[in-house]
């Protein structure tokens, strides 16, 4: 399969992003510095296939949040890609597949070839059981980033592995009630909107 179009320049980020927190913001410039990636695309998922109960913040939140994290980042990072969001899932509705996502980055910014995807080494674990499998392995090269040691890449899928100073940080944790794992902006909103029990 060629790799023409974007995929050197471009990466996709995914996920719910709820809330969007220091370790998502750190991988994005560990990816830019470790691969040299001149733009990356947020896309918070609107109902992700694998946490189909719903997000606990709305989408315009997550969205609000990803936008004020994106500041936070040239803050703390100064120069670095150009950061984006897109809100393609969420007018899209249903189910979030990351396979229907990438076709329309494709279709709408290089064609053919493959499409960059930034992820941790704990999606590798599953990712042959996600929606339309082989058109990932033929449409998508995948950045991965791990903090306890490369795992083995299922044949045939094309990834580049790296070792990573990640933070140890989850979403799962702030809802929890460690809002200090939240950039300064995305932490103001927070607590102004009442999110999480702030």
């Amino acid at each position: 399969m060629p790799t023409t179009g974007m995929k050197r320049d471009t990466a996709l980020f995914g996920g719910s992003f709820d809330p969007v927190h220091r370790g998502h913001m750190h991988l994005v410039h560990e990816a830019f510095v470790l691969t040299g990636i001149k733009r990356v695309i947020f896309i918070p998922s609107f109902v992700s296939n694998f946490k189909r109960n719903g997000a606990n913040a709305s989408f315009p939140d997550r969205y609000k949040m990803l936008e004020l994290a994106i500041l936070d980042y040239r803050d703390e990072y100064g120069d670095g890609p150009e950061l984006l969001i897109s809100d393609v899932e969420e007018k899209r509705g249903g189910i979030s597949y990351t396979s229907d996502t990438v076709r329309y980055f494709l279709s709408k910014e290089c064609g053919e070839g493959r499409i960059s995807f930034i992820m941790g080494d704990d999606l590798l674990d599953g990712i042959e059981r996600w929606h339309d499998y082989q058109f990932l392995k033929e449409h998508v090269h995948f950045i991965v980033f791990s903090r306890n040691g490369l795992k083995n890449v299922p044949e045939g899928l094309d990834a580049t592995l790296f070792r990573s100073e990640v933070l140890d940080a989850s979403s799962t944790d702030v809802r929890n009630g460690d809002f200090s794992l939240l950039t300064p902006r995305v932490l103001k909103y927070v607590s102004d909107r009442g999110l999480y029990d702030a």
